[in-house]
């Protein structure tokens, strides 16, 4: 009779065993649907760029990203009023975010003016400060926290994929280099989820820009993308259960990746452009307009030449999706981008 009790008690408690394995699979399937269900509603609410920021100072050449299965990029350029461009609009709107990108939503979220005031200064000198050379940083990695707001930029307003922890935050001072990547942000492209780990790279010359690009994702994922993924449980911060729970399941080791989530590197690509030399001599503006997507179009060419013989699967199986942006002088728009943060001439 024991014996039989026995049995019983197995079969019930495997019963039990499946059922629970089967909730929990079902759960999370039913997370991963609500996420893409109701995408544009749960996205947009985890935003802080306005899009209509980057449609007033920033346009870009074409639609079509794809370069192939693996690689996207996106070309973009700061537009021109009058034949003069708007670089020092494009700087102000980058540090009118300085907040949000600095700091989780619960700092600044129901601060009143005062507080918001406080809370631009403590972002600033999260910053490096051009007056303080004392702590031996390089020009070039100086330079660096220019290209990150404006991949943090880029990500919300033209891919609608908001930030899900601040990695800003988790600086002490101005003088520190986080650890890691240079942002985690989370959306979707072509029906795909995607987790987005960044990195940026401002550079005179534009191959040095992307083989210094390419060289830190793949370090990145040798080294320090564990540590990465620590960061994002202990600091994840997203309003929507379902989407924080579909995050966190995707970066369980333990559970199912299914093939509508994918891991992606977002890079941004900054570089000097001798074109804009010819381009700012035509006028009127449209004239002007014409040039500069013109020769963009034909640097977008050698770009993507570029980009397809550097990356190689399955050499490199990383997935990437550039923001390119060429500028007149990557080292002055660093510079200014500092006076507005700290003043000076």
């Amino acid at each position: 009779m024991l014996r039989y009790f026995l049995i019983y008690i197995n079969i019930v408690s495997f019963i039990g065993v499946k059922s629970y394995k089967s909730n929990t699979f079902h759960r999370q399937s039913n997370v991963m649907a609500e996420f893409t269900k109701s995408n544009p509603d749960v996205l947009s609410g985890e935003l802080d760029v306005s899009p209509d920021h980057y449609a007033s100072i920033i346009d870009h050449i074409q639609e079509d990203c794809n370069i192939n299965d693996r690689l996207q990029a996106s070309f973009h350029f700061i537009k021109y009023h009058d034949c003069v461009n708007r670089e020092s609009d494009f700087l102000k709107t980058l540090s009118g975010y300085l907040v949000q990108y600095c700091f989780s939503k619960q700092r600044y979220k129901s601060a009143n003016v005062f507080e918001i005031q406080q809370l631009f200064i403590e972002a600033r000198d999260k910053f490096f400060n051009p007056k303080d050379s004392s702590n031996g940083r390089s020009g070039a990695s100086r330079s660096g926290e220019l290209g990150e707001i404006a991949l943090y930029f880029l990500l919300e307003s033209y891919l609608k994929s908001p930030q899900i922890v601040s990695k800003m935050a988790l600086k002490t001072t101005g003088g520190e280099n986080y650890k890691g990547s240079d942002g985690i942000h989370v959306g979707i492209v072509n029906n795909k989820k995607c987790f987005f780990y960044c990195e940026s790279k401002l550079n005179k010359v534009k191959d040095n820009a992307f083989s210094s690009c390419i060289a830190s994702v793949i370090n990145f994922h040798l080294d320090k993308k564990d540590f990465e993924v620590s960061v994002v449980n202990n600091h994840i911060e997203i309003e929507n259960d379902n989407l924080r729970q579909a995050v966190l399941d995707f970066l369980n080791p333990s559970k199912p990746k299914g093939d509508d989530w994918l891991e992606v590197n977002a890079c941004f690509i900054g570089f000097d452009w001798p074109n804009f030399i010819d381009i700012e001599k035509c006028q009127p503006n449209e004239a002007l307009m014409k040039k500069l997507t013109d020769d963009l179009k034909l640097e977008i060419e050698t770009i993507k030449k570029h980009i397809t013989d550097t990356i190689i699967f399955p050499t490199i199986k990383h997935r990437f999706f550039f923001f390119v942006m060429p500028f007149k002088d990557v080292e002055n728009m660093r510079k200014n981008f500092l006076k507005l943060l700290y003043g000076g001439k």
